[in-house]
């Protein structure tokens, strides 16, 4: 027996759609401020669960700064902070050309699904137009839940009426896909794009027999 084909795509963004690291901004705002230890702001900002914070929309970016600046009494000023905070992300071309390519041939629906910020995501849709091919989105901030928590993918699958087991997950987190697949949704764990790939067709050639 088949199992159910996929209808639609849930993807991630950050390391799946683009790629980010946050030491670019731990280091940066390190060397500004030079006697700022990147390990301490990275320690401290875990610890508190201020990225948690800001990626469930309970802690604006101008506090965030200011509970940063205050504790290791920074210099920097808001813009440069912020800039800092934003220029993380670069390309993941490979998923680019993937991208384009299943949104010419319009098979299935595409979704976004991300943790994420305001301040990030404004960044992200100015530097990565390719994003923009996908218009339905559920984004962290906005439901004030953030993946793996299953109350995320539960409300992606309410808002657009979706099948979890015709509905499939491409994301860079080992939690996130136990989490939607406990649901029934079907997951890609995305490592490297080669494997990314054979695990793609394999899913649809699966959903077509």
């Amino acid at each position: 027996m088949t199992s159910p084909g996929i209808e639609n795509i849930i993807f991630d963004i950050g390391n799946t759609l683009i790629y980010y690291d946050f030491c670019y901004f731990y280091d940066r705002v390190a060397h500004l401020e030079k006697k700022l230890n990147p390990s301490s702001l990275k320690r401290f900002i875990l610890d508190k669960k201020l990225d948690e914070k800001l990626f469930k929309g309970t802690l604006t970016h101008k506090d965030f700064f200011r509970i940063i600046k205050r504790k290791f009494n920074l210099k920097i000023g808001y813009n440069d902070f912020k800039y800092f905070y934003s220029d993380i992300f670069w390309a993941n071309l490979s998923m680019k050309i993937f991208l384009e390519k299943i949104y010419r041939i319009k098979k299935y629906k595409l979704f976004l699904l991300s943790n994420t910020d305001t301040v990030h995501l404004k960044f992200i849709d100015k530097n990565f137009p390719y994003l923009g091919m996908v218009k339905k989105r559920v984004l962290s901030f906005k439901v004030k839940a953030v993946k793996p928590q299953k109350v995320i993918f539960k409300h992606i699958l309410k808002k657009y009426n979706l099948e979890p087991g015709k509905s499939l997950l491409i994301d860079d987190m080992k939690k996130n896909i136990i989490s939607a697949s406990s649901l029934g949704i079907k997951t890609i764990h995305y490592k490297n794009h080669k494997t990314f790939l054979k695990r793609f067709s394999a899913l649809a050639k699966d959903s077509e027999a």
